[in-house]
């Protein structure tokens, strides 16, 4: 009775069916033939009319019980999860049924097929069908009872008690072996099930942590950074502007290691989202290497860009760099900006090329017709990667011999992306420093980008910022009035909304994540007062795709992640205020 309770239906019976039928439907075809197989040698012993007439029926009832079982929920669905079980008791008897009336056959041949027959569904059994125990036990008994009384009806006709008998209990022992190997492997599949869940956990919690973590560890970056970039704005001593940017330079660091950090947890969890859109990409390469000109000749550095059109393997000469294509520019930087970084690190004289082509040739691609690969070269003359660590490079948290601060995660990240945009990022042999390919998947398009809007001046509007920590609203009036605007201050939700009715600001900056009324909340209940749009701008440490689609979704204008800067502050803002001044020339 134990046994029994153990394999009645639980909590986690519709999880079990929905497995059983995509194990069993994975198998099909091939069960399909095996059982074809089957009926093809009954009808060497019985009439074939009546072994396909039985084959219909079977096939007839396994399809009837396929369609039980979609989406079945037996708690919710009593009724039908009876009917599935019958349904897989009727499908085995009438096999078993078909084995029997072989066995009957006064040939050694025919008693052979039948125990084949019979033990070859024993097995499907005790494999296919344990995932959810009460079908397989449904099916064994119908096995068993048939062959019971078909092997009892032989004998005993025969009057053979110690046939019978030896028979019979050969019989019990093989449906004694199919019910133990069932149970083990229904275990074995709980297990696995089980490992399964606790991994989706341990997942989801680790991602919970890194996420608070992040966000814990940006409030206190915001104010190094915030209050770094104020003295460095006023400060006129070489030492003390050498000392802040220090200070400034390594909060944004930890940032960026905040940063690998998450998106490697994104990426394990198949969650790294891209967005292609229509953009021109030798500009957003042009302008990633515009970046880091002046880093590498701080360093002593030279920074080469090439685009370069070499013969392809068919004898043509490879074709421009579309002007535009569809791709994701974001990721497109991403990895340009970790290759850049890495060649930074390792290389002390000399400097890095990056020579850029693209291949329209269909060997390459992986995305259909109307697509291409393109190829960036990154090569520096830097010390090299030796042999015994060239394939520990593309391993997350793995830094070779000598390297700088970082998390090691830079060029994992970076494979990753580019693997998802059906490209790959490699190591190359070179004769001198180290050689990294980038391919990338771009699909060239006609589309024509708007030019560059104009650049509005947006001084001297009045800015409402709603934090609950002090520091932060600090940081963020600092920068809003170094740019020329009014500021008022809100500690909370509830301050925030008395003051835009006292008086309607310009723009809100708003923390998503307060104590009391939230920030979504909080953002609600403005978009509820009278009056025009008042644009608000988030202003979070939550870094997630995940939260950005929250909170864009939410009704937020615009998405400023923390640590600020006055840059990302000054261009987070500007699109969402009206002019204040004439317009310049964009830069």
């Amino acid at each position: 009775m134990r046994m029994l309770r153990k394999w009645m239906p639980g909590a986690d019976a519709a999880a079990q069916i929905n497995n059983q039928l995509q194990m069993l439907t994975s198998v099909e075809p091939a069960r399909l033939i095996s059982t074809s197989i089957a009926f093809a040698l009954m009808a060497l012993f019985l009439p074939p009319w009546f072994v396909l007439a039985a084959l219909g029926i079977d096939i007839a009832l396994e399809g009837l019980g396929f369609q039980l079982m979609r989406g079945l929920d037996p708690v919710s669905q009593p009724q039908r999860y009876h009917s599935a079980i019958a349904a897989v008791f009727l499908t085995e008897a009438s096999y078993t049924l078909c084995c029997v009336l072989v066995w009957q056959q006064d040939t050694e041949f025919a008693k052979a097929a039948a125990a084949g027959l019979l033990s070859m569904t024993l097995f499907q059994l005790s494999t296919v069908r344990a995932i959810h125990m009460p079908f397989g036990v449904a099916g064994v008994a119908a096995a068993t009872l048939i062959a019971l009384l078909g092997n009892g009806f032989y004998w005993l006709e025969r009057q053979d008690g110690l046939g019978f008998l030896a028979s019979s209990i050969a019989l019990l022992a093989a449906i004694a072996y199919a019910l133990r190997a069932m149970g083990s492997n229904h275990a074995l599949h709980l297990e696995i099930s089980s490992r399964g869940v606790r991994a989706d956990a341990a997942n989801r919690a680790k991602g919970l942590f890194l996420a608070q973590m992040s966000h814990e560890l940006r409030t206190p970056l915001t104010a190094i950074v915030g209050m770094g970039e104020v003295e460095l704005m006023h400060t006129k001593s070489p030492q003390t502007q050498a000392r802040m940017q220090t200070l400034v330079d390594s909060a944004m660091d930890l940032a960026a290691i905040l940063d690998d950090i998450l998106q490697m947890s994104a990426i394990d969890a198949h969650q790294l989202p891209l967005r292609p859109v229509a953009a021109h990409p030798k500009e957003v390469i042009e302008a990633t290497v515009a970046l880091f000109q002046p880093v590498f000749a701080k360093a002593g550095l030279w920074l080469k860009l090439e685009f370069s059109t070499p013969r392809l393997p068919d004898g043509r000469l490879s074709p421009e760099l579309p002007e535009t294509a569809l791709f994701d520019p974001q990721r497109l930087r991403q990895c340009l900006s970790n290759l850049l970084s890495n060649a930074l690190k390792f290389t002390w004289t000399g400097g890095a090329t990056l020579t850029v082509s693209y291949r329209d040739n269909p060997q390459y691609l992986n995305a259909g017709a109307g697509s291409g690969q393109l190829q960036i070269d990154v090569l520096d003359t830097g010390q090299g990667i030796p042999e015994h660590e060239r394939d520990l490079v593309f391993q997350p948290f793995q830094r070779g011999a000598g390297a700088q601060a970082g998390s090691g995660l830079g060029l994992a990240i970076s494979r990753a992306i580019a693997q998802q945009m059906q490209g790959d990022l490699e190591h190359l042999p070179s004769r001198i420093g180290a050689l990294f390919r980038l391919t990338l998947c771009i699909r060239p398009v006609s589309v024509a980008l708007p030019d560059p809007a104009p650049r509005v001046s947006v001084a001297g509007q009045h800015v409402l910022v709603v934090d609950d920590i002090a520091t932060n609203r600090l940081v963020a009036a600092t920068y809003l009035r170094g740019m020329g605007h009014s500021v008022e201050e809100a500690d909370g939700g509830a301050a925030a909304l008395q003051a835009i009715v006292a008086r309607r600001p310009d723009l809100v900056l708003l923390d998503l994540h307060m104590p009391g009324l939230s920030g979504i909340e909080t953002l609600a209940q403005i978009r509820a007062l009278p009056g025009p749009h008042l644009p608000v701008v988030a202003m979070t440490a939550d870094v997630s795709a995940a939260g950005r689609a929250l909170y864009l979704s939410a009704g937020v204008d615009g998405y400023l992640t923390k640590p600020l800067t006055v840059e990302s502050l000054r261009c987070g803002i500007a699109r969402h205020l009206p002019p204040g001044g004439a317009a310049t020339p964009s830069a």
